[in-house]
């Protein structure tokens, strides 16, 4: 699949592995807009959670490169490919740094940003795949890495955000049901594609004509390196619409006391 992407001529600006400047470019952005919100909330607990899901997102990325360092090699790699690429590390910062957001956000604008992260992780996974630095397999690892840090930053928010009030109970109850929608969608649509693809290029027994550039290979493994993004931000989205706690209905007016008379 690596060596049909680098076979396959494509539009967009070619990446540099070499120019550390791309990391910047993949961080910064959710990085400013996460800080942003962390400042405007005052939800420092929050920052700090988020930032603890980064870090821990990516150094467990680069552990399990120095620690799994060999994969199977299915077919000969006349590029010189070396050491294990599992899982992608620009992948997994794109991720981390969009999932800060999410969890930063407000239980009303979560679902929203749900679906910004999965767009931003998404279209690095798949970017990535195009320059043909990665396996399409190494983005789905690194979307695994930063939803399993994710889920246990999300426990954190839960325990620490307090319950939110809102007037409208039937709106609040249900404003997460659009994007967790569009997000699962967009994921089976993408994994149902891409599978599609695959089968049309030639399935499994077609794999060893993966460096002629086959464009319907080159397909697949964009959908296999975005889809997942989506999938995983749908199911985030609605755990947390699920599990988020809140009190319908506005403060009930307190008990009158009673006068006391002499």
């Amino acid at each position: 699949m690596r060596l049909n992407a680098l076979q396959t001529d494509h539009p967009l600006p070619d990446l540099n592995p070499e120019n550390r400047w791309i990391a910047v470019f993949v961080l910064a952005p959710p990085l400013l807009i996460a800080a942003a919100l962390t400042w405007q909330l005052r939800a420092w607990r929050a920052g700090i959670t988020a930032a603890a899901v980064i870090a821990g997102s990516n150094i467990t990325t680069q552990l399990i490169k120095l620690i799994w360092t060999e994969r199977p090699e299915l077919i000969d790699e006349p590029h010189g490919w070396t050491g294990n690429s599992l899982p992608s590390g620009h992948t997994t910062m794109a991720a981390s740094a969009a999932v800060a957001i999410f969890l930063i956000a407000p239980p009303r604008h979560r679902p929203a940003a749900g679906v910004l992260a999965a767009a931003w992780a998404g279209g690095w996974g798949a970017y990535i795949y195009i320059e043909a630095w990665h396996r399409p397999s190494d983005m789905v690892a690194a979307f695994l890495v930063v939803a399993a840090w994710a889920l246990a930053g999300g426990w954190v928010i839960l325990r620490i955000s307090p319950p939110h009030r809102t007037t409208e109970p039937e709106v609040d109850a249900d404003h997460h049901i659009g994007p967790s929608a569009l997000c699962w969608v967009l994921g089976i649509l993408a994994i149902l594609a891409a599978g599609m693809c695959f089968s049309v290029a030639g399935g499994w027994a077609g794999l060893h004509e993966a460096a002629d550039g086959q464009p319907w290979r080159f397909a697949a493994g964009i959908l296999i390196s975005s889809g997942p993004a989506f999938l995983l931000a749908g199911a985030a989205i609605t755990l947390f619409a699920s599990a988020t706690p809140r009190t319908a209905g506005p403060h009930p007016a307190p008990a009158a006391q009673p006068s006391h008379h002499e």
